[in-house]
């Protein structure tokens, strides 16, 4: 092989390495977004693009690596409990916001995110929130606890200390609300102070 014969193979090695690369990586966040089990297939396919866009992975390559790990997910299901952790987590959000305390799942991408948003879900008689966000729950479902962000939402003219008092409230509702659907908590009573469900097993089915 002559010289200009080397370069060509280096070449097509490094490109050959590189796809290996980008595959693995994007089986790899495609299992981590099906765990959750929130998004439907194809907006797994948009993340994977988004994510790896630095890569060249387009969205018909997203697709195709999507839909064996979905129906080999599909069929992991059929071995779960009927009741899991994750039906027990809903149970107790509606349950919540059946007391007028919005109860939202995997909302937005962060904390700040979420409580700067969590506002515009609030109906008439709302009288808090608790959420979990999209990092909170890829972190459950890589096996660590999850955390719930809570609070009283803020009446005008309200002193700062009738505020806290009202988000304790809040968090011991949502405690309380957890325990009776037969999940695990932490949580030390401060306001300032995230909810942890732990231990929790997350076996979230997937979207029909």
């Amino acid at each position: 092989m002559d010289q200009d014969q080397d370069t060509v193979q280096s070449t097509l090695d490094a490109e050959a390495l590189q796809d290996a690369e980008v595959l693995r990586d994007a089986v790899e966040r495609a299992r981590e977004l099906i765990r959750c089990g929130f998004q439907e297939p194809d907006e797994i396919a948009e993340s994977l693009v988004e994510d790896l866009d630095d890569q060249g992975l387009t969205m018909e390559e997203a697709e195709r690596i999507v839909a064996p790990l979905w129906r080999e997910r599909l069929e992991e299901q059929a071995s779960w409990p009927d009741t899991t952790d994750v039906d027990r987590l809903e149970a107790a959000f509606d349950a919540l916001e059946e007391l007028g305390i919005v109860a939202a799942m995997d909302f937005t991408c962060c904390a700040n995110c979420g409580y700067a948003e969590i506002g515009g879900e609030a109906e008439e008689g709302s009288r808090g929130f608790v959420f979990f966000h999209q990092q909170d729950t890829e972190r459950a479902a890589d096996g660590g606890a999850l955390m719930l962000r809570y609070g009283g939402f803020q009446v005008d003219g309200e002193p700062t200390e009738s505020a806290v008092r009202r988000t304790a409230e809040v968090g011991r509702e949502v405690v309380t609300a957890l325990t009776a659907a037969g999940l695990p908590t932490e949580w030390d009573g401060s306001p300032e102070t995230a909810i942890a469900v732990t231990p929790i097993s997350w076996l979230n089915r997937l979207p029909e």
